[in-house]
């Protein structure tokens, strides 16, 4: 026991502040480590200093963050040397020291561990999927970029500022990109991971990047993989998507495995994209996973206690939108959240705005007058529903954006198809906007635009048009799974307003024929592709049968097993009420990766007709290592019966202020929600309160099936918590919520 105390106390103490070495090559190599007020401990680092660092006392340096990979650590591998590239032969000579040898830059290599000393080893970093500690490292990665500037001789600003990582630290790479893109000029990742579970650790979510193509304003974008990598099925995915509808991404192949395949060249790339940056934007989007973040100097925190993203879009001085959301693109909104956006001090010093508020989801339309501070910011406190905010001064013209897009003459947009499209516009701005006419462009060549414009008449203030026509294009490639357009609106008096949007595209496929429906029915299907799962899916009578009120989960056999879809549909009568409830079913087990296929469980609306034909396309992955196989289908369903279906208590929470909120999914209205509290040490002390969803007595927005109520002081109490909730057709859920709820 002596003995191993003695070891570890060499390990971990005995080792100086910094280590200098010098690679051979003119290049230092310092170990070191500085004190993280983030993570309130100490955290190791390593930084390659270029030839005559120490000789150039007035020069300054472009710095490079890269961040490691699995079982790796800052000095260098973990006892997995599945990929080295420090210095000397690692990496064929295409190493980080080679590299910094002839160039005059810095490289800083963090550490992501993960655990505490006295802690087991954990080769597991970045605390992503699961999120097991308070470790936050997109958090930290400010904190360490200004150590790095206090302590070296670096260029601190955003144009000569790159990141760069492998495998999970390639996620990591294109993570911190994206939420810094004021912060950095260009990001390079090596077989970076597609998504992981990440975030606060009470709220995670599934983060993935091919949704976050809008967090990369000004931002260079570039991916290598190899042509041997286990991860490079997802990479394609990638390949096929970002290219279309991002202009700053690059990618290419290599001869190679999981590796930092071409180090030197993607090095050169950031390099050359801070020789020769990307123009900061002049309008932004950025979605988050975190309730608090900063953005090209606007702050943003909210009081969210769920999971779920803060989506901010097309922000600049005259206006954004924003909402928050359970999931991106289109999870259901959280209009309960509270959101407090102050703006970068872009506005004129103590003066007068007028915000106009068109809340999307309700058609809701507010107006009112707010000042700005004394170093001209603005403060906006509104919910997390879907709002459009303009910014207005008194006499200002009109201001139009872009409200929705709605594919009208098919379920979804089919490639070689002509595809007509109606485009809803809002005016924001403080005149009426006469005679407008909109036009749309493709961006690539595979789009052919039938017909371009749509006319629009005149637009009053707050108020939300659909065009007198439609606009159509055909997609003249099978290939293209998303296209995006630029629309260009004006008025009589030529006010121009520009904006893009973009729209997912179906090949014409196929019905799928052998389906099973799954309404709270028992089913053994496939689990992380190699596995199978028994478990009951849906919410239902169990028949088999879609009936108006059932949450389904759509199941394809294939090679005599069942495969949970992620579904696509636009009828009305599916999903009423905003909800949208995805699933993922983990596909870590069969390819090492982190990322899952997707599923969902869609709600039949209670006044679905009788025999009311339902149309899916319907999507599944099937196995062939490493790669995920992508399959298609048409599925029609028709349905049946009537709503006997309770409603579906999703969660119950007390924040802290005595507001209970309790967020229920039914296929109906709600008629009354009761929830009754028994003390836990003394069950004959119990009370009942009456649930609202009216934007009162504690209800934070009205509609939005989070029922609530401010419960009067009782003093302090641990309570268990049962919930009645009976729908309009009479069904009633009793359920008792597994957790202990505090009360003072």
């Amino acid at each position: 026991m002596v003995r191993k105390l003695l070891t570890t106390y060499f390990l971990f103490f005995a080792i100086p502040f910094a280590i200098s070495a010098q690679s051979g090559s003119g290049v230092t190599i310092i170990d070191s480590r500085h004190y993280s007020n983030t993570f309130g401990e100490v955290r190791n680092y390593r930084i390659f200093l270029p030839p005559g660092y120490y000789d150039k006392s007035e020069k300054r340096y472009p710095v490079i963050y890269f961040f490691h990979g699995w079982s790796q650590r800052s000095f260098g591998d973990g006892g997995y040397r599945y990929a080295e590239f420090d210095k000397g032969n690692d990496n064929n000579g295409d190493n980080i020291a080679k590299f910094v040898s002839t160039h005059e830059v810095i490289v800083v290599k963090w550490d992501g561990f993960n655990r505490d000393v006295d802690e087991k080893y954990y080769f597991r970093p970045y605390n992503v999927d699961p999120v097991e500690t308070h470790r936050q490292f997109p958090i930290y990665f400010p904190e360490l970029v200004n150590h790095i500037d206090a302590q070296y001789r670096t260029i601190a600003d955003r144009e000569h500022r790159g990141v760069s990582g492998l495998s999970m630290g390639g996620f990591m790479t294109f993570w911190i990109a994206g939420k810094y893109p004021d912060m950095l000029c260009a990001a390079g990742s090596f077989c970076g991971s597609p998504e992981f579970i990440v975030g606060p650790k009470t709220m995670p979510v599934e983060y993935r990047h091919l949704d976050m193509y809008k967090n990369y304003g000004g931002v260079n974008l570039r991916l290598h993989y190899g042509d041997k990598d286990f991860i490079r099925s997802y990479h394609q995915d990638m390949d096929r998507i970002w290219p279309r509808i991002m202009d700053n991404y690059h990618s290419k192949v290599f001869d190679a495995e999981h590796s930092t395949c071409g180090l030197g060249e993607m090095f050169d790339f950031i390099l050359n994209s801070m020789n020769h940056p990307l123009a900061r934007p002049g309008r932004w989007d950025h979605i988050d996973a975190f309730p608090e973040f900063s953005i090209w100097g606007w702050q943003i925190s909210s009081d969210r206690i769920v999971p779920g993203f803060t989506i901010l879009e097309k922000v600049d001085g005259g206006g954004f939108r924003s909402a928050v959301r359970e999931f991106v693109p289109d999870g259901e909104l959280l209009s309960f959240v509270n959101l407090t956006i102050t703006s970068a001090p872009i506005f004129e010093k103590n003066q007068f705005y007028i915000i106009n508020d068109i809340d999307l989801r309700t058609a809701k339309t507010t107006q009112r007058t707010i000042k700005s501070d004394g170093r001209g910011r603005l403060q906006f406190h509104i919910d997390g529903s879907l709002h459009e905010i303009g910014i207005n001064r008194k006499g200002g013209k009109a201001n139009l954006s872009i409200a929705a897009v709605e594919v009208n003459n098919m379920s979804w947009a089919k490639n070689r198809k002509v595809v007509e499209c109606s485009i809803r516009l809002v005016n924001k701005g403080m005149s009426t906007a006469k005679n407008v006419r909109a036009q749309i462009f493709a961006t690539t060549s595979e789009v052919k635009v039938v017909n371009h414009v749509s006319e629009y008449g005149n637009i009053g203030i707050n108020e939300q048009k659909t065009g007198n026509g439609v606009v159509s294009f055909q997609v003249r490639a099978d290939t293209v799974e998303i296209e995006r357009f630029s629309l260009i609106i004006q008025d009589e008096n030529n006010f121009t307003w520009t904006g893009s949007f973009v729209l997912p595209l179906k090949k014409d496929v196929a019905e799928i024929k052998e389906f099973e429906i799954a309404d709270g029915k028992i089913f053994t299907v496939v689990k992380s592709g190699i596995f199978l799962d028994t478990l009951m899916l849906g919410t239902g009578n169990g028949d088999g049968i879609a009936n108006p009120g059932e949450s389904v989960v759509i199941l394809v056999k294939d090679h005599d097993k069942y495969w949970r879809t992620n579904l696509t549909f636009s009828d009305k009568y599916v999903n009423p009420f905003g909800f949208n409830k995805r699933m993922s079913d983990d596909w870590t087990e069969f390819d090492h990766v982190g990322a899952s296929a997707k599923y969902n469980t869609p709600v039949i609306s209670s006044d679905c007709p009788e025999d009311h034909p339902i149309n899916f396309f319907a999507e599944y992955w099937t196995p062939e290592y490493p790669f995920h196989i992508i399959k298609q289908g048409v599925i029609n369903i028709r349905v049946k019966g009537k709503d006997q279906t309770p409603p579906i208590v999703d969660w119950a929470k007390i924040p802290g202020d005595n507001v209970l909120q309790v967020k229920i999914r039914d296929g109906s209205k709600i008629n009354l929600v009761k929830a009754r509290l028994v003390l836990k040490e003394d069950t004959t002390k119990t009370f009942e309160v009456e649930l609202r969803d009216e934007a009162i007595d504690g209800d934070r927005a009205a509609g939005d099936n989070v029922f609530s109520k401010k419960i009067p002081d009782r003093g302090f109490g641990i309570y268990r918590l049962i919930i009645e909730a009976t729908d309009a057709f009479n069904n009633k859920a009793t359920v008792e919520v597994e957790s202990d709820f505090v009360l003072h």
